[in-house]
């Protein structure tokens, strides 16, 4: 009887659980699917245009580049129009790379540019100007 006892209480607890557990319904509501991408751009795409639609997520990775005897360190990547490409995130790593994540957020075009700096080797200077990187994003 005490076997009994044992399986008749879970038994009776899920009956329960289940008797009070609300009706499923069938939903009549037309599901809206919207399909975003990712577009990466890095170091090798600077100067060209490349193409977003509305929503999706620009991805901007660059690395520092070595040149001769200096390195250029990339300050973090930001856009001229803050109203077609809104920044989520953007960094500098110490190690010379940086990162920035935007959305596509209305139709139009925006350049997204980010200036190196010049690390120096030891008894070395570094030359009378700055890197400058550049795409631009056109969304539609």
């Amino acid at each position: 009887m005490k076997i009994m006892r044992l399986f008749t209480l879970p038994a009776v607890a899920l009956a329960l659980a289940l008797s009070a557990a609300p009706a499923a319904t069938a939903s009549t509501t037309a599901a809206t699917t919207t399909t975003t991408t990712t577009v990466h751009i890095v170091n090798a795409d600077g100067g060209t245009t490349v193409h977003a639609g509305v929503g999706d997520t620009v991805q901007v990775d660059l690395t520092a580049l070595r040149d001769y005897t200096v390195t250029w360190y990339w300050y973090a990547p930001a856009a001229a129009s803050a109203a077609v490409l809104t920044q989520t995130a953007g960094t500098a790593d110490p190690n010379g790379n940086s990162h920035a994540t935007f959305t596509a957020s209305t139709a139009g075009t925006s350049d997204i540019t980010a200036i190196g700096r010049c690390v120096p080797d030891p008894r070395t200077v570094c030359p009378p100007f700055v890197a400058r990187w550049k795409v631009t994003v056109v969304v539609s």
